[in-house]
């Protein structure tokens, strides 16, 4: 049991990753936070939402169909959230490190 949830907050992390990464490259954030074109925030604060929002719901159906007890829904809730928190720091922290070089 505990190798199962080992790999499923495993794949839980690399497809929120993925799914994050997909939107930004689709709203070009990269290339907006590093020309000061528009505001690269929002697209990259919407981006990590949608993505958690799709993570979580694709597990919650998983867990659906498999009959899973409500304390997995609510780890599931929380494994989504922290590996989607991880991915938001660090977008977060990329439009903050190349965010000010625009002002030299």
């Amino acid at each position: 049991m505990f190798g199962l949830l080992l790999v499923g907050a495993f794949a839980t992390v690399v497809l929120a990753y993925m799914f994050t990464e997909y939107l930004l490259t689709r709203f070009d954030v990269r290339r907006r936070v590093l020309v000061g074109d528009g505001s690269p925030l929002s697209p990259i604060l919407y981006a990590n939402a949608v993505s958690f929002l799709v993570v979580c719901l694709s597990s919650f159906v998983v867990l659906f169909a498999v009959d899973a007890a409500p304390q997995a829904y609510a780890a599931l809730a929380l494994v989504c959230l922290c590996a989607q928190c991880l991915w938001l720091t660090q977008h977060l922290w990329f439009y903050y490190r190349d965010h000010l070089r625009l002002g030299w």
